[in-house]
């Protein structure tokens, strides 16, 4: 009984005095930059100025907490945190060391869930999640073992590629391709990858059936557009060449030349370039066509009249 009395009375004890324990005290170090092997075995709290710690952010004042868990390197290496005004920040060293590392910003979330990287961002809420400020270049990395992936803001005419203000993507590495891929692979033109503007909306569209469209002119200096048959069948013996007499019938009935779209079809449906290319060259050549035989009779006449021409001078000269 006596033993069950002391054992509770321990136990309340510790329970007391855990409730009630001092917390850390804070030291006045303000003007001394300790070396790492001012800490051993403890967890210490200061106050310091920042500027004699060399810690960025702002205000004259921070808070420094150090954790230096063992007596030598064997314990790898002691830790501290800076609190100031311009955020939180981390860096370590050796026992040994005959300086700190640098010092590198810990990232933090706001309470509207916003995170910022970089260092004097004019803007202070920014409307983005995550922002990255740099006063000059601005620049974002995905990595691996091949190769970096870039999305860069050039500060300078020329940095990554680009003019003062361009955003630039960039691939380095084994490749230097950069691919957009659409999930959908049903084929269907329901999924599209776009680019847009305030005035004509989506303007331009890459769709998952190997179509683009274009709401816009194309300025090129070439163009390449591939063709599955050219027009030399016109020129094969077996083509059935209409004759002209056919061909102004049609003009006259339909408005238009055999086997080209009329306006309406043109305005309504646009036109394929290559299969519209083929359909023109079809008619050169078939003028061609034209034009031959049309030289032939030509010349079958001329030989004629200057036969003609023959047998009147024949007869001319045998009335003298």
């Amino acid at each position: 009984m006596k033993r069950t009395l002391l054992v509770a009375g321990l136990a309340a004890s510790s329970l007391i005095y855990a409730q009630n324990a001092a917390g850390l005290v804070v030291h006045d170090t303000r003007n001394v930059n300790d070396l790492p092997s001012s800490y051993n075995h403890e967890v210490k709290a200061e106050f310091k100025f920042r500027d004699v710690v060399g810690v960025p952010g702002t205000g004259n004042y921070s808070g420094m907490l150090t954790i230096a868990p063992w007596f030598d390197n064997s314990g790898d290496k002691r830790h501290q945190l800076n609190f100031n005004n311009g955020g939180i920040f981390y860096r370590n060293g050796l026992s040994t060391d005959t300086q700190w590392g640098n010092w590198s910003k810990l990232i933090t979330q706001t309470s509207d869930g916003k995170v910022k990287i970089g260092n004097d961002d004019p803007n202070t809420n920014p409307a983005a999640l995550l922002r990255l400020y740099d006063k000059n270049d601005v620049m974002m990395e995905v990595a691996n073992s091949f190769g970096v992936f870039q999305v860069a803001k050039a500060g300078c005419d020329g940095c990554y590629g680009g003019l003062t203000g361009d955003t630039v993507l960039r691939n380095l590495g084994k490749t230097h391709n950069i691919i957009i891929a659409q999930p959908n692979n049903a084929n269907d033109g329901s999924t599209y990858v776009g680019f847009q503007d305030a005035y004509r909306g989506t303007w331009i569209k890459f769709l998952n059936n190997g179509i683009a469209k274009f709401d816009g002119k194309i300025h090129a200096k070439e163009v390449e557009v591939k063709a599955n048959v050219w027009a030399d069948y016109v020129f094969k013996k077996d083509y059935q060449l209409k004759s002209l007499d056919e061909v102004e019938k049609h003009i006259a009935e339909n408005g238009h030349l055999p086997n080209i779209p009329s306006a309406d079809e043109v305005l309504k449906n646009g036109i394929n370039v290559a299969e519209m290319n083929v359909k023109l060259l079809e008619k050169i050549e078939e003028l061609t066509l034209y034009s031959i035989e049309q030289n032939k009779q030509l010349k079958f006449q001329s030989d004629k009249i200057e036969k003609l021409e023959q047998q009147v001078q024949s007869l001319l000269s045998i009335q003298k």
